[in-house]
């Protein structure tokens, strides 16, 4: 096969290392993760099991950095220096990261090398599944601009939606108030917690029980996808008996579609913490 002269990249929100491919030409930037004093990086080789288990063990508040102008940089230069003539980079959403900024910063500051920094609006495995689709494209010789127009189309045609059994990670976070805990602990009232089109992780409805929870997410995935030509995630941080529950109520809701299920990067649990379940689609 002829060598892409288009490399893409993106970050480790994406679930990138998680999912099996042979593309030479895919390319991935670490958003380093922090619990106290330790450092999570490198996920390509070391995966998220060394994040959870710390995250597991520890009462110490997670947290997670954008990858630097320098960074990136140094990433465009590399691609450089590998022959790669263009680089079409899709970041986690800026609405969620500073990475989107530092990568139009750096941008500025590359020479020889063309540099497409695509508004993903997303992250976990939708971006992920962005990435494994811009990377096939570029590999049967699709131009920049094809590849990032189909980028938005996939970007346009996909959403997430999570819930949370425990919301103690939540209030460490200072997404939710410890007033608000109590009283949503009390009445056993669950977060659905969207990846809006605008590229937010925003709150959207309250759903009595976890299980409901995961009723509601299931039938909103439903109203939404598209039934002929989506792709339905499932992604989890822990494997119990709420997942096998899940994956059930999704294969029995959708058994026409191809059904996939990836462990949420540590990027993210570290904010919702290890209780998150989610369901999204992407409209190929």
């Amino acid at each position: 096969m002829k060598k892409s002269k288009i490399a893409i990249l993106t970050d480790s929100s994406s679930s990138i290392y998680s999912m099996e491919h042979n593309y030479e030409h895919l390319f991935m930037l670490d958003l380093p993760c922090f619990i106290g004093d330790r450092v999570f990086t490198n996920f390509m080789k070391n995966k998220d099991e060394e994040f959870y288990e710390a995250l597991r063990n520890s009462n110490e508040i997670a947290k997670t950095s954008q990858a630097s102008i320098g960074e990136i940089l140094q990433m465009y230069e590399q691609l450089k220096e590998l022959g790669y003539e263009e680089v079409i980079y899709l970041p986690i959403s800026m609405e969620i990261s500073g990475s989107y900024g530092n990568a139009i910063q750096a941008k500025e500051l590359v020479e020889g090398i063309a540099v497409h920094v695509v508004d993903t609006k997303r992250t976990v495995s939708i971006l992920g599944a962005m990435a494994l689709e811009a990377a096939r494209m570029a590999s049967e010789g699709y131009t920049s601009e094809e590849i990032i127009n189909r980028m938005y189309y996939m970007r346009d045609g996909s959403t997430y939606y999570f819930t949370v059994n425990d919301l103690t990670p939540l209030v460490k976070n200072g997404r939710l108030s410890n007033a608000k805990s109590f009283v949503a602990n009390i009445l056993k009232i669950k977060p659905i917690i969207q990846l809006t089109p605008e590229g937010k992780i925003t709150g959207v409805e309250n759903v009595r029980t976890f299980k409901k929870a995961l009723d509601r997410m299931i039938e909103l995935v439903n109203e939404q996808v598209n039934h002929k030509t989506g792709h339905i995630h499932i992604a989890f941080a822990t494997e119990d008996e709420n997942l096998e529950l899940f994956k059930e109520k999704v294969h029995e809701k959708f058994p026409h579609l191809p059904i996939k299920v990836f462990k949420i990067p540590a990027t993210v649990v570290a904010h919702t913490g290890l209780s998150a379940l989610g369901v999204g689609y992407v409209n190929y």
